[in-house]
């Protein structure tokens, strides 16, 4: 990374007249213009949440999402009600992702709980794109840098990654940061700045969730590897300072946990919880000993296709690859080859858990981007035509919003020749821009023909990023129970990310994130138990029962029956309360009546509204397992 000198040719300037000195035209409009492009880089996630229609919440796959949520609205609550319980199962893992829980927390305490929500996803996506929009601005212009924006924030995996409280909203966010950093054209005197950027927001992904750990590692291996071939000037004093920046942040962290979280060795409980998930038993439950399941998913196809269509772009005879291109292309490589091994060859469900793949966009992201600024450079020169690239990545998304109707298909031939016709679609781009060169560069003495590049590149561009669009949303092709597969996770909601409806997810939001101020703060070891129509179709109270770390905590079947199975449960946890939730509260006095062997007590009687939404909610104290709390 070498700084690329600017000369700059300076005029005589008349001497100042009247009472001061003066600012000559030209200076002043460009510091205008520096602080206008300032100004629509911090805006532009607002202007796209706008234009683009992005969704601003994404569906609850799982519980877990709401299991963080529960860590943002009242951690003292969990660890106080469940930590003896959850001490054999590692089941406070999620206590420990301090890299998102922290900055989330202060959010909600500052914002509250859809606000705070909405104000952290913005900060996400800032630390994604300035670095992003710097990189490519510098390496080929302003145009560039918006389509860098523009490719971020139209990603369906990134904003249905932003659209829940799972931790990977917070990874792809640092890891796009952080590449983009480390691969930043700048001075060797800025260079260490971007260093220490770059170390801290991996070390902080790697914090928000062990996924990042293996992404990571990947990036700084790629990294390193890349210095040693082209710049090992000073490497070993950039990797002490990596290793400090490191330290430095996972201490800040421990701190913030302390304050906020109520607890700050969360190292200690990252490593109890990777020695629990590392079982035989663990592994058999999450991970699929066969890889069948994979040609059903096509969206996979995304991170590779983009890699090859890069290679295609950049590749010239006799042309060293820039730097930066270099870096990233590295960089981003071994994360894939790290993620299929994990695996396809280890035991981490790295591929076929939508949570986890979906941080290998991060640096797919950066090398779309890339790609497209690479195959415009021949519209460079030109004023109008140089941000035509930018106006296609705008289109394309626009476009797919008016019908967003993709069929499912398999990799087997649909998206094969899909993920084909994103490196055609670059061949062609170069070829167009052939049509671009200077009469004395042709040989056959044609004039050069800006309109007609333009064109071609433009039109090559939009199929590229319709194809990587097409894959991306196709849906999951509904297919019978394959031998050595886990199954039963929901398939991704990327095909609504563009112009979906979020209205009913946020009152939902808002809805359970009051569920434990309803609880209430608790004593050590005064557990609580939940109780909801558990058997209803649709399982539409994934996110309230993921407040409570969803079937763990739940009575086996719906009120107002108590089964066997649930006497069990309680006999055996012996909670402290029960907490009665549903559309309808006609079952909760028929509910507490099947508990009168644990002498019950309605202690709170609540409908929650948001919107069209309401939830009744009851909470019962059991005193046959309740004690005050000791002094």
């Amino acid at each position: 990374m070498h700084a690329v000198p600017r000369v700059t040719k300076t005029a005589d300037v008349p001497a100042p007249q009247g009472n001061g000195p003066s600012r000559p035209l030209r200076v002043v409009l460009a510091d205008w213009h520096r602080w206008a492009e300032a100004l629509g880089v911090l805006l532009s996630p607002a202007a796209a949440a706008l234009v683009l229609r992005i969704r601003l919440m994404a569906p609850i796959d799982l519980p877990d999402p709401a299991m963080h949520t529960t860590y943002i609205v009242d951690p003292r609550q969990v660890v106080a009600r469940y930590a003896a319980v959850y001490a054999s199962t590692s089941r406070l893992r999620e206590s420990a992702r301090v890299g998102f829980l922290v900055p989330a927390r202060l959010a909600y305490l500052a914002f509250g709980a859809v606000h705070g929500f909405v104000a952290l996803r913005y900060v996400f996506a800032l630390i994604a794109i300035v670095p992003i929009y710097l990189l490519l601005r510098r390496m080929y212009g302003p145009p560039a840098g918006v389509v860098g924006i523009l490719v971020v924030l139209s990603s369906p995996v990134i904003i249905t990654a932003w659209g829940t409280d799972y931790p990977d909203s917070a990874v792809v966010s640092y890891a796009a940061g952080a590449i983009a950093c480390l691969a930043m054209p700048c001075s060797l005197r800025w260079r260490r700045a971007w260093l220490a950027a770059a170390g801290g927001l991996l070390v902080t992904a790697v914090w928000s969730h062990g996924v990042a750990a293996p992404l990571a590692a990947a990036t700084i291996v790629g990294y390193v590897g890349v210095r040693l071939v082209r710049d090992r000037a000073r490497l070993a004093g950039d990797l002490v300072l990596l290793a400090g920046v490191a330290v430095a942040v996972t201490g800040l962290l421990m701190v913030g946990s302390e304050i906020l979280l109520g607890h700050a060795n969360f190292i200690a409980t990252t490593w109890h919880s990777v020695r629990y998930l590392s079982q035989a038993s663990q592994v058999a439950q999450w991970h699929s000993a066969s890889w069948r399941w994979a040609p059903y998913v096509a969206y996979l196809l995304i991170p590779p296709a983009t890699l090859g269509a890069l290679v295609v772009a950049v590749a010239r005879s006799g042309r060293t690859i820039p730097m930066p291109v270099l870096l990233i292309g590295v960089m981003t490589t071994l994360q894939l080859a790290v993620y299929a091994w994990l695996q396809f060859f280890g035991t981490v469900q790295a591929l076929e858990q939508h949570y986890f793949s979906s941080t290998l966009w991060a640096g797919t992201c950066v090398v779309f981007a890339i790609t497209i600024a690479e195959l415009a450079r021949p519209l460079a020169d030109r004023p109008l035509a140089r941000w035509l690239p930018a106006a296609v990545v705008l289109a394309v998304p626009l476009g797919y919003e008016a019908d967003p109707h993709v069929p499912a298909f398999r990799w087997l031939p649909a998206g094969a020749i899909i993920a084909t016709a994103m490196i055609a679609t670059v061949l062609a781009a170069r070829g167009a821009g052939r049509l671009a060169r200077p009469v004395t560069e042709d040989p056959d003495g044609r004039p050069w023909r800006p309109l007609a590049a333009a064109t071609a590149i433009g039109a090559s561009i939009a199929a590229l990023v319709a194809a990587a669009l097409v894959l991306t949303v196709a849906p999951i092709p509904s297919h019978p129970t394959l031998p050595g597969t886990v199954g039963g996770d929901p398939p991704p909601a990327y095909a609504t990310a563009l112009g979906g409806n979020a209205s009913v997810l946020i009152d939902n939001y808002r809805i359970a994130a009051q569920l434990p101020l309803i609880a209430g703060p608790a004593y050590p070891g005064e557990q609580l138990v939940i109780w909801w129509p558990i058997s209803q179709p649709g399982f539409p109270y994934r996110e309230d029962a993921g407040m409570f770390h969803g079937m763990f905590n739940t009575l086996s079947n719906g009120p107002p029956v108590l089964s066997k199975s649930g006497r069990k449960v309680l006999s055996t946890r012996r909670p402290a309360e029960v907490l009665l939730f549903a559309r309808s509260a006609a079952s909760f006095r028929a509910a507490v009546r099947a508990l009168a062997f644990y002498r019950p007590a309605v202690l709170r009687k609540a409908a929650l509204r948001s919107g069209p939404l309401v939830l009744h909610v009851w909470l019962v104290r059991l005193d046959r397992y309740y004690h005050p709390p000791r002094a």
